[in-house]
């Protein structure tokens, strides 16, 4: 009997937007953040057997997965294509196409794209020795990057970050636009049990209290410090990366840790291998350890960055040579904007709750972000079950809200003060953790995925606090125990 076929049976509730002929799904087993699959409702094996009207439809939802795509993530460009036949790598039998994000840095030479799938014959630009370098042997990689979109720090540097135990950042620049091409790279290593130090300063008040903050969000072995210039000068910029078996590279140059530094600008960064210059790389190690332990510079967490904000004066970027490269948060698109409206109306009508219901990838997080911060919500709680729902929501909110300290409540940290706590239900449940707060401690609470509401770890948490509003988060509305998700969240309004 033939294996029933997995698109065939696809969910109505997995369904992202529908057409006629075609749905729109998120992958299941994603390459990139954000990768949706096209589907045809036919069951057809070949792209090529497609009608018309499906390739119509399903054209029209590449456009539509763009959009919800973009609404969750920041992708740079796209690949869009589909797997036709086993020698083309086809291993489900109903014809699908990929719409899948791509990001710059996601891998160290982008050139080729889809012509990857026969890796020699990817790259169709001069080879070396004819203008281009060999990136798979470090003994042959040019000492010297200068910068621009043809010779970018930012695709060796996370290439070195991807085999690294323990990475030496200093900066005399550090923006928030910087940090987001790192933070993920920076997660990796802190995951797989590496460490991370971080050092730069205030020189001219440049370094952006936001990327500061984004540093003290990520969880792990990770600390911060800032050299205090005070009358003096703090211009170095290096990037060490060690790996176990004792090699690393070290990257000495001219980028501070920002987005034009790292991608556009040109810059020229030495790129010292121990391998080659075992002297030179001790060198950079032991001045990085010089300035990290030295006199003048201090532990960075809230209190010191409440304390540079309070100073800060920040010279026009024109007199130091830096681009600010200010990115403004996202606004609501029209589906979030409508909910909000509802939000506000049901607050007005004398409502303390409210339950938001949208599929998949239309932004619920963001939703629940942006309606939080409002002057009435001072405190907000977020809750939810897993960690790496916890930590996304802490990367949203940090967009929505740059200046606020945001901490976590879970197993391995205790940060109770932060103006928004992303807490793990798993842990605030328990009575010693619960009883640590005041049932009005929290002005705006957040429960993500309410359709779980009805467990008694939720109950226990939704009937002890008494917030000024309560937001139930859930793509899957309908509870297969019978449960009314409108009384557990404890008033009438719904927004689908």
């Amino acid at each position: 009997m033939p294996e029933p076929c997995t698109f065939c049976s696809i969910k109505r509730t997995r369904c992202l937007a529908e057409r006629a002929s075609a749905v729109l799904i998120w992958d299941a087993f994603p390459v990139s953040d954000g990768h949706a699959l096209v589907v045809p409702r036919r069951h057809f094996d070949s792209w090529f057997d497609a009608r018309p009207d499906e390739l119509a439809d399903c054209a029209e939802l590449v456009t539509v997965a763009r959009t919800m795509i973009e609404a969750s993530h920041e992708p740079h460009g796209y690949n869009v294509g589909a797997n036709i036949g086993a020698a083309a790598g086809q291993t489900v039998s109903h014809a699908h196409l990929h719409v899948i994000p791509r990001y710059s840095g996601d891998v160290v030479d982008p050139v080729g794209g889809v012509r990857q799938v026969i890796p020699s014959r990817a790259n169709y630009l001069p080879p070396a020795g004819e203008g281009r370098s060999d990136d798979a042997d470090r003994t042959r990689l040019p000492a010297l990057i200068t910068g621009s979109p043809e010779d970018p720090l930012l695709p060796q540097l996370i290439e070195a970050l991807d085999r690294a135990t323990a990475v030496d950042i200093v900066a005399a620049f550090v923006l928030q636009s910087g940090v987001n091409l790192l933070r993920e790279h920076l997660v990796d290593v802190l995951d797989r049990g590496g460490r991370v130090r971080v050092l730069t300063g205030d020189y001219f008040s440049v370094t952006e209290p936001t990327a500061l903050r984004s540093f003290l969000d990520l969880q792990g072995a990770i600390e911060v410090r800032a050299y205090e210039t005070e009358d003096s000068s703090f211009h170095p910029k290096a990037y060490v990366v060690l790996e176990s078996d004792g090699g690393g590279m070290a990257f000495v140059g001219s980028s501070n840790l920002t987005k034009t530094a790292l991608l556009d600008g040109i810059e020229w960064n030495y790129r010292i291998v121990p391998s080659i210059d075992r002297a030179g790389f001790s060198e950079v190690i032991d001045g990085f350890e010089a300035l990290w332990s030295g006199p003048r510079t201090a532990s960075v967490d809230e209190a010191w960055i409440r304390n540079y904000e309070a100073r800060r004066a920040p010279v026009p970027p024109e007199e130091v040579g830096v681009d600010l490269e200010f990115e403004p948060p996202p606004e609501p698109h029209i589906i979030q904007a409508a909910a909000l409206e509802a939000l506000e109306d049901s607050r007005a009508a004398g409502n303390t709750a409210g339950l938001v219901v949208l599929a998949t990838g239309l932004g619920k997080t963001w939703l629940s972000a942006f309606d939080s911060k409002r002057p009435q919500f001072k405190k907000v709680l977020f809750i939810a079950h897993r960690e790496e729902i916890l930590r996304q929501a802490m990367r949203t909110f940090r967009r929505i809200r740059p200046d606020a300290s945001l901490g976590l409540y879970n197993g391995q940290a205790r940060e109770p003060d932060a103006d928004v706590l992303f807490a793990s239900i798993q842990t605030l449940s328990r009575a010693q953790h619960l009883h640590r707060f005041q049932p009005h401690d929290f002005d705006y609470i957040v429960v993500d995925e309410f359709h779980h509401a009805a467990a008694r770890t939720y109950r226990r948490v939704i009937t002890y606090f008494e917030p000024r509003f309560l937001l139930g988060l859930t793509a899957t509305p309908e509870r297969t125990d019978g449960a009314s998700l409108l009384q557990l969240c404890g008033d009438n309004l719904v927004f689908r």
